[in-house]
């Protein structure tokens, strides 16, 4: 979770559940200096469950993420070896 998105759920909960940074710290169980760290630097995976466990918001549907495609490029044009 980076920072803005600890920001923005800390606000969050702000706005929807009038939770202060020291109640939004005591559900996370940290301290309040936390809370700042975490806002700039961002979250340990852990917290970022936490944090969307503890928001009433929906959370949007998960899909698996399309894989990348690694097949080879086709070749333009075979050149003929040369010196065999």
């Amino acid at each position: 979770m980076t920072g803005a998105d600890f920001a923005a759920w800390v606000a969050a909960m702000k706005a929807t559940r009038k939770w202060t940074k020291t109640r939004c710290a005591k559900e996370l169980g940290c301290g309040i200096n936390q809370i700042a760290v975490w806002s700039a630097q961002g979250a340990p995976t852990y917290i970022g469950l936490a944090c969307a466990a503890l928001d009433p918001r929906p959370v949007a549907p998960w899909s698996e993420p399309k894989a990348p495609d690694i097949r080879p490029r086709e070749r333009a044009a075979r050149q003929p070896r040369r010196g065999r």
